[in-house]
């Protein structure tokens, strides 16, 4: 469609899409845990499997593109101020996440969520862009490990615990193990062109492109905004 503008110029257009699909279920994931948070519901986002598996889903989409795009802009050669910057930046996003998250749940506050594994697996990624086959190999491996109970951080995690101040409980968790395996699987994708769906644009893709271009400031703001609206609804209702 000609009057349909070209947005995949500068950017990989499919991983902006995925990053905007990932994007709109994060959302209805959290409109749904408000809807309990707030008492309009009582079904469970942590226990249901249909919840569980709706996070999953959202989760993998994120770190795959994560994956993807590491492969993409640091295959052929690794600009480590761009990629100091981008982790910086990241850093001081994920604990803004941690004092907010303090201030609104203080005895369950996120300590290690999808910000902060980002933060630490981008790096982590760029050690194997040059290596697709064996990012291939680790990934599967943290997976199996995990699921099969000889890989975890459970010492470290009860070490925190005592020493730290970690909490038992958090009400966002993003465990290293299985799901830094998810981003080096991404980047083996990106290399092996396995994801390389081309989808040509239009301009509904071009709204979830855009989505997953500002995936971080929306995964910001979206919370305390539905937060806000679902605290405003309950004074209007009297509730």
């Amino acid at each position: 469609m000609s009057d349909v503008p070209n947005i995949a110029t500068s950017r990989n257009y499919e991983i902006d899409l995925l990053r905007g699909f990932a994007i709109v279920l994060m959302v209805m994931f959290h409109f749904g845990y408000d809807l309990t948070v707030f008492g309009w519901t009582d079904f469970s986002t942590s226990k249901d499997i249909e919840w569980r598996i709706f996070r999953t889903v959202i989760v993998s989409g994120f770190l795959l593109a994560v994956g993807m795009s590491s492969y993409l802009a640091y295959h052929k050669s690794i600009n480590r101020m761009k990629l100091g910057k981008t982790v910086g930046k990241l850093f001081v996003v994920s604990m803004f996440i941690s004092i907010g998250s303090i201030l609104m749940h203080p005895s369950t506050w996120v300590y290690f969520g999808i910000i902060h594994l980002i933060t630490v697996a981008l790096p982590i990624s760029v050690l194997f862009v040059r290596l697709p086959n064996l990012a291939l190999i680790m990934g599967v491996l943290s997976i199996v490990g995990y699921w099969t109970g000889t890989l975890n951080l459970h010492p470290i995690w009860e070490w925190s615990v005592l020493h730290l101040g970690i909490p038992i409980r958090t009400v966002d968790l993003a465990s290293f193990f299985p799901w830094i395996g998810v981003v080096l699987i991404g980047v083996f994708l990106m290399h092996k062109e396995l994801f390389q769906v081309k989808v040509s644009p239009n301009a509904t893709l071009n709204k979830l492109v855009f989505l997953g271009r500002h995936s971080l400031i929306i995964y910001l703001v979206h919370q305390p905004i539905l937060y806000g609206l679902f605290g405003l609804t309950d004074v209007i209702l009297g509730r």
